[in-house]
């Protein structure tokens, strides 16, 4: 009979603990995944831009393509400093002329930028971030032009290093915890001719993720 009491006793006292531990385990937040433990991601792939080459209403506006690279250095699981290179390259639309400029001469736009990126949304296969970077813009467009003929002549920008940004959202889907496919859809406006150009732009690539964020 005591043998029965004292088992009553230790259940009454233990399944409340049992319980309360159950609970605990339940709801303890989980780990940080993989995806995101590493110090440094570089990512590149094929960049895409519209672009209008002239503040007037005369002159179209052209769809480039080319390449992105860029460097992160993550601070934290969900911000770091970013790196970005990106090219585009395409051709003008040039009406037809007596000065023998071509009907397409190429052009091509280069740009250097810098600043913070973030993560926004975790999860172990996707990511989802902003990216607000500012730097230089480098406009060719004389490519193709005779000696004596500028761009200016047609309501061109002549050839500039400009100030130019790319403020958008980053998506990435990750394969490993070293591989992601990483999506970009940029707002990257540049400032040619003393006005600005709405520029905007996308990529789509590969991220490599290496590194020990917690050394």
């Amino acid at each position: 009979m005591s043998r029965f009491v004292v088992l009553a006793a230790l259940g009454l006292v233990l399944g409340p603990v049992a319980h309360l531990h159950a609970q605990v385990t339940a709801t303890a937040p989980q780990a940080e995944s993989d995806a995101y433990s590493q110090r440094w991601d570089f990512s590149g792939g094929y960049q895409y831009g519209h672009f209008n080459p002239s503040n007037g209403l005369s002159v179209e506006a052209v769809n480039l393509t080319g390449w992105t690279g860029s460097a992160t250095l993550w601070l934290h699981p969900r911000w770091g400093i970013e790196a970005n290179a990106r090219g585009e390259y395409g051709v003008l639309v040039i009406p037809p002329n007596s000065e023998n400029v071509p009907k397409n001469p190429p052009m091509s736009e280069n740009l250097e930028l810098f600043g913070p990126s973030f993560r926004l949304y975790r999860s172990p296969k996707i990511m989802l971030g902003m990216h607000f970077l500012e730097g230089a813009a480098y406009g060719k467009f004389s490519s193709g032009f005779p000696a004596g003929t500028q761009p200016q002549d047609f309501g061109i920008y002549n050839d500039k290093l400009a100030f130019g940004m790319a403020w958008g959202g980053i998506a990435d889907y990750n394969v490993t915890s070293h591989w992601s496919v990483r999506f970009v859809a940029d707002w990257q406006p540049t400032h040619y001719g003393f006005s600005w150009q709405n520029e905007g732009a996308g990529s789509v690539g590969l991220v490599y993720k290496f590194g020990s964020l917690h050394k």
